[in-house]
């Protein structure tokens, strides 16, 4: 059923005071940039999200500070600003402010200076580095939520590695893009092999979906009928509110998600991971700038987002070969900055695409009556949160094979 545009509305917008936005400021921690963007006592990075500006820096100690990008005092960018001595120091009038959040020094101020820094309203935000990623809370309660720990956190640096793209495209349809299992089949054609992914993927493209609701989102079962009889099954898990959980081999698994920067563009994630040993080097691994991979798409609406159509006459079945993601992007970003639900017509193979926008209303409007999050039943941890795939004779149910325990 298509979504009304009301709905559409309380779904995608994140800015401001949207309803949406305000959930997911309070409720999660939010993936701002990789480590290895920050160097001690290095230029601040400048972050965008949900429509605000900020920045990223890690002072000589090796701690992060993440403040507002306005200098609190004439609004200058304190992207400019000197960072030494475990604080940020102002280049127009010389302020300095502490990775804590406290001004420390206004070398302008005649009169009792240390009293007139205590009143400078400086708003920084809490952090933490875990994973390769640093996550930051934009509430404005008075206790962070939990912090969600998937299993690739704890990992070895060189057994996950994390990495961005910013997208021109608002952030649920990079979330619908992650856990549509049927697109891969048609869309990935050219790039399956190429990514390792299984061959029953291309040569079946007609997927029976199966979905189970869990208290942290929902799994959904790809189930694809093989000509001998048997069925390739695929397993993902959605976590709220954006986490995407794809097997791949070579892997444990690749997480995906989708952050908002404002209501129209997208810092797409993807942190592929592997706990017995160092992954080997594939298409998915083969970057050297964390903030900009997998590659962009090469143009924009004017010369079609700069698809190859030589490439295609030629056999390539998308005329995007920079990579897999890259296929995707082109498609969230050729629907439009805002998609219009109202206008689809879609089909059995979109039940996941619909779970995602029923468990989003679900807990948006929990959050519009109560401002309370869904409780972790007792012992749960989002390690346990796995996808799978594996092989099943005709007859017998995937949950049976399944060595993942459903939290409902």
């Amino acid at each position: 059923m298509p979504l009304s545009q009301q709905d559409n509305i309380l779904l995608t917008r994140v800015t401001g005071d949207a309803p949406m936005g305000r959930m997911l400021r309070e409720w999660y921690w939010i993936p701002a940039c990789t480590s290895a963007q920050l160097i001690a006592d290095g230029a601040p990075l400048r972050v965008q999200l949900f429509g605000e500006r900020y920045i990223a820096f890690r002072v000589t100690d090796g701690r992060v500070g993440f403040f507002n990008e306005a200098c609190p005092h004439r609004r200058a960018s304190l992207a400019l600003a000197r960072n030494e001595d475990n604080g940020l120091r102002c280049v127009y009038h010389g302020w300095k402010f502490s990775v804590d959040g406290r001004t420390v020094e206004v070398p302008t101020e005649a009169r009792d200076a240390a009293a007139f820094c205590a009143r400078v309203p400086l708003r920084h935000y809490p952090v933490r580095e875990a994973g390769g990623v640093i996550w930051v809370w934009l509430g404005k309660g008075i206790e962070p939520p939990a912090f969600q720990d998937f299993a690739f956190l704890d990992l070895p640096e060189a057994h996950r590695m994390p990495h961005y793209q910013k997208v021109h495209a608002n952030w649920v349809q990079g979330l619908e893009t992650t856990m549509d299992s049927s697109h891969a089949s048609l869309l990935h054609r050219s790039q399956l092999a190429r990514f390792g992914i299984p061959l029953e993927m291309s040569t079946y493209t007609a997927p029976i979906f199966e979905v189970e609701a869990t208290h942290y989102g929902f799994r959904y079962a790809a189930i694809r009928e093989k000509t001998d009889g048997a069925r390739f099954v695929r397993i993902s898990q959605f976590v709220l509110p954006w986490y995407s959980l794809i097997s791949i081999p070579n892997y444990d698994a690749i997480l995906f998600f989708s952050v908002p920067i404002d209501d129209e563009h997208t810092a797409y994630w993807t942190i592929p991971h592997r706990a017995d040993q160092p992954p080997p080097a594939t298409a998915w691994t083969g970057f050297t700038d964390s903030g900009n991979w997998p590659p962009a798409v090469p143009g924009d609406p004017e010369n079609n987002w700069g698809q190859n159509r030589a490439l295609m006459n030629q056999g390539h079945f998308t005329g995007f070969p920079q990579h897999l993601t890259t296929e995707d992007f082109a498609m969230m970003e050729s629907q439009g900055a805002i998609v219009d639900r109202e206008e689809e017509f879609l089909n059995s193979a979109d039940r996941a695409v619909l779970q995602i926008r029923q468990s989003l209303l679900k807990s948006v409007r929990r959050f519009m009556v109560s401002e309370t999050a869904e409780p972790r039943p007792a012992g749960f941890s989002y390690r346990q949160v796995k996808p799978e795939q594996f092989n099943i004779a005709g007859n017998e149910d995937w949950r049976t094979r399944s060595r993942v325990k459903v939290v409902s």
